[in-house]
């Protein structure tokens, strides 16, 4: 399994369940082949990113080797992720740097990775001369 498809298979475990407690996708990991240390480093990386969100905190670890271990995970939800979403969908398609400039003018930060989410996700495409386009997924969600 690659890191992408471990991430979108975490991804949609989440999602599925809502919250999760880590001893559930510990377990969960374990039956796909998943190794701890792994699931941990994705998590982690995920979180950072802002597609997951560690509500209850972290578990306090005497090691400073392994990552830290949350105590659960949800998906992130952002505000900033709901206006991109509504930018998108009064215009449907526009240039890259219009798109940076128009979100950043309206207060939304990390503007680039929630792009790269909303095209993960489905709701926006890329195209290689640069224009940002909204997918049907959005107009359907």
């Amino acid at each position: 399994m690659s890191i992408e498809e471990i991430e979108n298979a975490i991804l949609s475990f989440v999602k599925e369940r809502g919250k999760v407690n880590y001893e559930e996708i510990e377990e969960w990991a374990e039956k796909n082949n998943i190794g701890s240390y792994t699931l941990r480093i994705i998590l982690n990386d995920l979180i950072e990113r802002k597609f997951l969100d560690a509500p209850d905190g972290f578990y306090e670890e005497e090691s400073h080797i392994e990552p830290p271990k949350p105590k659960s995970i949800t998906l992130y939800h952002s505000s900033d992720y709901e206006k991109l979403k509504e930018y998108l969908k009064e215009y449907r398609s526009i240039g890259i740097l219009r798109f940076f400039e128009d979100l950043t003018k309206i207060g939304v930060k990390n503007v680039n990775e929630l792009l790269r989410r909303a095209i993960k996700e489905g709701y926006a495409e890329l195209t290689s001369s640069g224009v940002v386009n909204a997918t049907e997924k959005l107009f359907k969600s």
